[in-house]
């Protein structure tokens, strides 16, 4: 209810477990879902208590009245017709915009997310979701909205503009039995009485899937938003963007394909996008080209999630599931704390997290590893109705995001940071995994997988560990000299985000995989282009270990200091020797004696070579100081 009393909740252990193991039903999903509309009506009636009457007033048209007498229209409309403003609520973006509201409010927030934006622009927004409420319930109204950029957000629907060439203006909606109008400084748009229909000045967002056959909650559907003012996570308001009518026929293939081929082989997968996503906010993203996605969620955007375009139907149902398992997490810990609280000053730890580049504290872990599960259990049950190419790429997705999940479970379990809650929820991913473990794997996308993996854990390794200096100039001191090498300690965690470098690897073996003739044409083109790096991943991911060496050589002499160039080479050699071990798993110690080396004038052997030099001298991994997973 808009007025009235909300509701307590309670989460059984048994729906803590299911949740965790992947297996969230609709009791679950109604919880989850209660859970965030009571946050979203407590977040609105926090802002009609703290925001009062806006203290500047939009110029001519569409003057914004007090917050108090938008609630009032909000509950009106419930009263007359509670369905309608379920639907406008359920908006990710009202949540989105609320908050970052809140936080202005309370003095938090300002600068970058709010640029330049009037406070009465910001507050008068409770009046657009007043306004969108009566034109769905058909409450006869006129109300004062904000127009940014001359657009008018109309909740759960659209836009509507331009009406103004200035970037922040007035309007007017008015709600009548015969239909609304938007007028604006500039003109006026009668809305269709279809509110997903296109019209002169009306911009609805476009339905990629329609979800009623999953989803007994109103309006239930998949958008592609690129209107709404506040669909930017990070910066707000956004103008509307035109998306090429060939880039919005692909997305809405994309989605239907996906969404099909969830509902073949994972129905229950589907049923919970169907509750707990409405909308996807496309982004760019430099790395799709070379089969990567990008897609993010945000606990203050309930609903809603970001992504780049994936290259096929499954990578698109791996994003929507990946995402879909945030979206539960984000709303779960509304509920239960999984993470102890940090004490006052101190300072999280970090750990490794597989499918980063960069270091994570144990709540971006906890993030991970849940959402991670989810995909892993897509691509075990994707490989039960693909053949072919695309049976060994399922095979490698799932032999390395089960090695992935397993890895990280445990570190969250060893770290000390969960509360009991938290432990339960990630022994129940933990036990998933263990039995992932012992399911049979094609023998080439094992061998993959197990290099992918290994790869990535030693170049995080070789970007954010670091060996103390002083312990590396002894040791260059002492090979220079024709000396042991001196007993070396463990590394410290140093966070170096300067040092990352898109993961290639990854893609190339999916190409290979999944499609033998892109990859060959994409060999082809980093030799012709004399691309060392992509070449020598190429041949590495074939098999041609003397096309490799040859390759991983040439990178190295460009770039004779960048890690990821030796590790790949052991890798490629398939090297078990105790030296190779090491420059696996201490690269940083490998890389700080030889650059202390250098710095001495001296020309430092070969990285396999002084990684034999310093056996039995560098510590363990375990032997770090701080965590680095």
């Amino acid at each position: 209810m808009i007025d009235g009393r909300l509701d307590l909740y309670r989460l059984p252990e048994g729906s803590l477990r299911s949740i965790a193991a992947g297996d969230a039903g609709a009791p679950e999903l109604r919880l989850l879902r209660s859970a965030q509309r009571s946050h979203l009506l407590l977040v609105l009636r926090s802002l009609v208590d703290h925001s009062g009457v806006a203290r500047a007033r939009p110029p001519r048209v569409g003057a914004v009245a007090s917050a108090e007498s938008a609630w009032r229209l909000l509950a009106a409309a419930q009263r007359r017709d509670p369905g309608a403003v379920d639907v406008v609520l359920a908006d990710p973006m009202v949540m989105a915009w609320a908050l970052r509201l809140l936080r202005r409010l309370g003095g938090a927030g300002r600068g970058a997310a709010f640029p330049a934006a009037p406070l009465w622009a910001d507050v008068g927004q409770l009046y657009a979701l007043a306004a969108a409420a009566a034109l769905r319930a058909g409450s006869e109204a006129v109300v004062g909205v904000p127009a940014h950029r001359g657009v008018v957000w109309v909740p759960g629907a659209g836009v509507v503009g331009p009406l103004s060439s200035r970037r922040w203006s007035g309007a007017e909606v008015r709600v009548a039995a015969d239909g609304a109008v938007v007028r604006g400084e500039g003109g006026e748009v009668r809305l269709p009485r279809d509110l997903g229909a296109s019209a002169p000045g009306w911009h609805p967002l476009p339905v990629l899937w329609d979800a009623a056959p999953w989803s007994a909650e109103p309006g239930a559907a998949l958008r592609l938003d690129t209107v709404t003012p506040y669909r930017d996570f990070e910066v707000s308001p956004r103008a509307p963007v035109r998306v090429p009518g060939r880039r919005s026929a692909l997305w809405r293939e994309r989605v239907a394909g996906a969404c099909a081929l969830l509902a073949r082989e994972s129905p229950a997968d589907t049923a919970r996008l169907a509750a707990l996503v409405r909308v996807l906010v496309p982004r760019a993203f430099a790395a799709s080209t070379r089969g990567q996605v990008a897609s993010s969620s945000s606990p203050d955007a309930f609903g809603a999630v970001t992504l780049s375009l994936p290259y096929d139907e499954a990578q698109m149902a791996a994003t929507l599931v990946h995402e879909t398992r945030h979206q539960q997490l984000n709303a779960l810990l509304g509920l239960v704390p999984l993470v102890r609280e940090q004490e006052a000053g101190g300072r999280r730890p970090l750990y490794y997290a597989p499918w980063r580049s960069d270091p994570r504290p144990a709540h971006g872990l906890l993030h991970g590893v849940f959402a991670f599960a989810g995909v892993t259990r897509f691509w075990r049950l994707h490989r039960e109705f693909v053949t072919g190419d695309e049976a060994r790429r399922a095979d490698f997705e799932f032999a390395v995001f089960r090695d992935q999940v397993r890895e990280v479970a445990t570190t969250l379990l060893a770290g000390g940071e969960l509360t009991a809650a938290g432990r339960l929820f990630v022994e129940e991913i933990a036990g998933a995994a263990e039995r992932w473990a012992k399911e049979d794997v094609l023998p080439g996308p094992a061998r993959l997988a197990a290099r992918y993996c290994a790869l990535r854990r030693a170049v995080w390794r070789a970007r954010h560990m670091e060996l103390d200096g002083a312990a590396a100039r002894r040791a260059a001191a002492a090979r220079v000299a024709g000396l042991p090498a001196p007993p070396l300690p463990g590394s410290r965690l140093r966070p170096c985000p300067a040092a990352i470098r898109t993961d290639t690897f990854g893609h190339v073996v999916r190409l290979h995989l999944g499609t033998p003739d892109a990859f060959a044409r994409r060999w082809r083109k980093a030799d012709a282009d004399r691309d060392a790096v992509i070449g020598a991943e190429c041949a590495s991911v074939a098999g041609d270990a003397d096309g490799a060496a040859r390759r991983y050589a040439a990178w190295t002499a460009a770039e004779p200091h960048d890690a990821e160039a030796w590790i790949g080479a052991v890798l490629a050699g398939q090297d078990r020797s105790a030296a190779a071990a090491l420059l696996l798993d201490r690269p940083e110690a490998v890389a700080a004696v030889r650059r202390a080396m250098a710095e001495q004038g001296a020309e430092p052997p070969a990285p396999l070579e002084l990684a034999d030099w310093l056996r039995g001298a560098v510590a363990a991994p375990g032997g770090d100081s701080g965590r680095s997973g």
